[in-house]
């Protein structure tokens, strides 16, 4: 880390490169205006230092020690480690990403990247067959619980890699991106267990006060259960009977924009959804800005909700123990098996297109309803003709009662030699059916 220092009057900087501490005068008295200037000489030193683009020669051009390193040494030095360029990426993408998904990116880069050998290698001296190495050694590793990791999670670990590596080529510091080459591993389909409508009725019947109002909103209106937790009055429209999706509750960072652009929309109250926050107004709007209220007045805490009210009123019920996003997948197929247009369904649920749809949820679409107009177009246009074939083996099927003996035709009991005319005469028969 670069620091400011002031040397009888004079200010400089100092700062490790290649392994020695140098020390280098800015030229400039120590005075306030002085210590602005070299305040900002000193964040480009430790931003080039950092992302290894730092020209000795160039930013301090008249340095004694310049002659200790040679433009091959300085171009080598100038290249971070994997471990310290991710610790820099990730701080330059702080500003853009929701708290949760900082979290997430912190925790795969302190578990499963920056402890292994790939971290403290060169970045431009990296290739596939190191990357693969490395998914082999997250494979190798076990959880907390003594599992090995999913294959999602390493997954999610090497999409991060991507990123890292795309933005150390784009700045020039390597000369190609070695994640071209390495494959994900292939991962077991996510598990889609929805609630049938009888057993989404029970679930609901066994609930009382605010329980069977957060959980008739979650499988009656679709949405993700830290969206639910995060609605205020304000986005209640009954009115209109829409729910306005506007945020989202985390546990990082608290109320902040939902999960994508396409996520901030407006769904449509179904009737019991809209019994349920009436009656929900009437114990909560008076006390608390949010719909789903705490003692305290604030929103619900999720894994409470999720492991506590959740699972208590599964085991009231009686049902199988689904885990609560089963909820939102119930919704997305009651919609699709009673037959609601797919494109409407991705809209509610704040899907960017139909694709989560199809994926996860085709198999509860209703087979639309045939038309048949083709089929009459080309029944009138392509009058059906028999083979003669065809027509000559119905003959030979018909009842013994009605044929004569002399037109019977028996392919599978003959039995002929060489030149048997009969025997000919189905081979040309056999030749005619295939052409036609």
């Amino acid at each position: 880390m670069a620091r400011l220092e002031s040397d009888r009057g004079r200010l400089l900087i100092s700062f490790q490169y290649r392994g020695q501490r140098c020390r280098e005068y800015l030229g400039l008295p120590d005075n306030r205006e002085n210590r602005r200037v070299a305040a900002r000489v000193l964040r480009e030193v430790e931003l080039e230092l950092a992302t290894g683009k730092l020209d000795y020669a160039a930013k301090f051009p008249a340095s004694k020690n310049l002659k200790h390193f040679s433009p091959a040494q300085t171009d080598k030095a100038e290249r971070p480690t994997l471990g310290e360029f991710a610790k820099l990426w990730l701080q330059e993408r702080r500003a853009a990403i929701t708290p949760a998904t900082l979290y997430d990116y912190e925790r795969l880069l302190e578990t499963y990247i920056l402890p292994l050998k790939l971290a403290s290698m060169r970045i431009d001296a990296i290739d596939d067959g190191h990357v693969k190495r490395f998914v082999a050694e997250v494979q190798a590793k076990r959880t907390r619980k003594g599992e090995p990791v999913k294959p999602r999670r390493i997954n999610m670990a090497v999409a991060r890699l991507r990123t890292i590596f795309a933005t150390a080529k784009r700045r020039k510091l390597i000369a190609e991106d070695p994640m071209g080459y390495v494959d994900n591993l292939r991962e077991p389909k996510s598990e889609v267990d929805p609630l049938t409508f009888e057993e989404a009725q029970r679930l609901l019947a066994a609930a009382t006060g605010q329980d069977r109002a957060v959980f008739t909103v979650l499988i009656f209106a679709g949405l993700r259960p830290n969206e639910a937790l995060a609605l205020q009055w304000e986005d209640i429209d009954f009115d209109r009977e829409v729910i306005k999706v506007r945020r989202t509750l985390s546990r990082f960072g608290g109320l902040g924009l939902p999960k994508t652009s396409y996520s901030e929309r407006e769904v449509d109250m179904l009737p019991p959804v809209r019994v349920a926050l009436q009656e929900q107004r009437a114990r909560s709007q008076l006390r608390s800005e949010f719909v789903f209220a705490s003692e305290s007045g604030g929103p619900l805490d999720l894994t409470n909700l999720r492991e506590r009210n959740w699972r208590r009123l599964v085991r009231k019920s009686g049902l199988r123990p689904p885990t609560l996003y089963q909820c939102r997948h119930t919704f997305a197929a009651l919609q699709l098996s009673r037959g609601e247009n797919p494109q409407y369904l991705a809209h509610q649920m704040g899907h960017a297109n139909l694709e989560m749809i199809i994926r996860h949820y085709a198999r509860w679409t209703r087979r639309p309803e045939r038309v048949g107009k083709l089929g009459a177009q080309l029944e009138a246009e392509f009058p059906q003709e028999m083979p003669e074939i065809c027509q000559k083996v119905a003959e030979a099927e018909e009842p013994t009662h009605t044929r004569q003996p002399s037109k019977s035709l028996d392919f599978t009991r003959r039995i002929g030699g060489a030149g048997d005319g009969v025997r000919t005469r189905d081979v040309q028969l056999g030749k005619l059916a295939f052409y036609h």
